[in-house]
This record gives structure tokens, C-alpha cells and sequence, in this order.
């Protein structure tokens, strides 16, 4: 049966080029995924530049979001194969989902989310090694890292998810469906560091330390709710940067603690953090 899909005409964030992609047409009629974001590799829209776009229900396109990292994919059928065997590592898990993929499987596996991925043909050994790489950069002391299900079925309308509060691959069309709406310039980071390392094993470490320093705020965080019945964001942010001895936190920084607070601790505690500029409006 002839797949229909849609057409939708994006430009490119960086260069303004702009083209034509197909979308199969049933991600539109299954709304219980969230949002929809479509991972634009280099080649679709302009030669040079890969980004994410955002897009509603509809089909209307609500945004989009730069991609600075370059990797090659592999283009041969061959070539691809290869990386189902051996041990797993970054660059050959960013090959298969790319970047944004693998900022989305990291994000999921941090911060405590089900995550599902549309792909066929993968072996049991494999799925293993992919659920157990993440594990090993995402471990921490506040959540059990759930395990990433693979799913064969393409049609949209026939996939049942045991939890909706997912992240949702389609890793034949670059497709994402998120529960979340925020940006993942965290997981960016880390990878992109990472990247700057050629060693394999290097790479884990240094994910691993960037994951541990981000806990350490989140403990220090803890301890801090723990004693108070709120605190305002700034204030917060004062205290971290003199008693953890950095330079600066943004507001963006402390969200995601707070975030990561409230979906893996305690909603009570993320919810001591008070800001004011909203606090103000809310009493007008």
C-alpha cells in the first residue's frame, strides 16, 4: 500500500535556501505524540546545513532550530551495516539517529522519560548495546534509566504506546515527537565536547563528568529546598555561584535543575523555586 504523504516547503535557518520535504501523511492524523520535529540532514534543503524544523498538527511550520555540529552519515547501504557490529560508540549512534536523535535518546534517558524508536531489522544484540550505552553516560543516583522499546509497525494509526508521556522516533523519515517543548541545549553540549575528542572511551568520561557536575548542582539544589519554604530563582542563583564556585548560572541552567527536580525527586521541591518578574504579574 502506496504511503501518502505531505508536502511541506521549509527554508533553511542558516542560508535561507529554501525546498521541498514529503512527510508521511498519518503523523499528522496521530496527535497523542506532542509536538512534531523533523531532524533536516545536510543534502535535503541546502547542501551544507542540518537544523531542526518545528511543526503543528497541521502540517504549519512554527519554528526551527540550528544544528552547529557537522557529522558525516554514512551513505552506502554497506557502510551502514557495519556499524551494527562491534562495540557501540557516539559517532556510530549519531550515524544512525543523528544529531538531534541522539540529543532527544540522551534527554529521555536522563531525565526519566519512555522512549520509543520505528525501526526495523535491528537485532536483540543491538538494541542492547544502545540501551546500555546510554544507561552508562545517563547513570545517576535519582532515577533507573528505562529501557528505549523498538517498534516495526509504520502505520501511524496502529501504534499503541504503553506510555504517551514519550519520546517517539521514527528513525526511517527523521522524525521526532516529543513530550517536551524546551530546547536541548544541554545535551548538545555534552555531545558536542565530546565530539571534540577522537577516543571512544574519552568521550563516555567526558559526558559522564559533565552529567556528574550537573548532579552536584542538582544535590546542592536539593539540600537548599529542603531548608526553605520558597526561594526566588535569583537568589538561588546567587548562592550556587558563591558556595559551588562558579562563574556564572543562567536562568536556562537553573530550569533544567528544577526540571530535572521536579520529574525525578520531588514536584513539591521544584516548585519552592519562585520567580519574581511572575510573581508581580500573577498579583496584578
Amino acid at each position: 500500500m502506496e504511503i501518502t504523504k505531505r508536502k511541506i516547503d521549509l527554508t533553511c535557518p542558516v542560508c535561507q535556501a529554501k525546498s521541498t520535504i514529503e512527510i508521511p501523511e498519518k503523523i499528522f492524523a496521530q496527535k497523542q505524540f506532542g509536538s512534531i520535529k523533523i531532524q533536516v540532514p545536510p543534502g535535503a534543503v541546502c547542501p551544507d546545513h542540518q537544523f531542526i524544523v518545528f511543526l503543528d498538527t497541521k502540517g504549519l511550520v512554527r519554528g526551527y532550530e540550528k544544528i552547529d555540529i557537522l557529522m558525516g552519515a554514512p551513505t552506502e547501504k554497506g557502510e551502514r551495516e557495519k556499524i551494527f557490529k562491534g562495540k557501540l560508540n557516539l559517532n556510530q549512534l549519531i550515524n544512525i539517529f543523528g544529531l538531534y536523535g541522539v540529543f532527544s535518546l540522551v534527554h529521555s534517558k536522563f531525565f526519566g522519560y519512555h522512549a520509543y524508536i520505528i525501526r526495523e531489522n535491528i537485532s536483540e544484540e543491538f538494541k542492547n548495546q544502545i540501551n546500555n550505552f546510554l544507561n552508562r553516560i545517563t547513570q545517576n543516583q535519582y532515577n533507573t534509566a528505562k529501557n528505549i522499546e523498538f517498534i516495526a509497525e509504520t502505520d501511524y494509526n496502529q501504534i499503541t504506546l504503553k506510555n504517551t508521556n514519550a519520546l517517539l522516533i521514527d528513525a526511517h523519515n527523521n522524525i521526532m515527537q516529543t513530550p517536551w517543548e524546551e530546547k536541548l541545549s544541554f545535551e548538545e553540549l555534552l555531545v558536542k565536547k565530546a565530539l571534540e575528542i577522537f577516543n571512544p572511551e574519552e568521550q563516555i568520561v567526558l559526558i559522564q563528568q559533565d552529567i556528574n557536575n550537573f548532579l552536584k548542582e542538582v544535590n546542592y539544589t536539593v539540600k537548599i529546598l529542603e531548608d526553605v519554604k520558597e526561594i526566588y530563582d535569583t537568589d538561588l542563583i546567587d548562592s550556587m555561584q558563591h558556595d559551588l564556585k562558579i562563574s556564572k548560572i543562567g536562568k536556562t541552567r537553573l530550569n533544567l535543575i528544577r526540571n530535572f527536580i521536579m520529574r525525578n525527586i520531588s514536584e513539591d521541591l521544584g516548585n519552592k523555586i519562585q520567580n519574581k518578574v511572575q510573581e508581580f504579574l500573577s498579583s496584578l
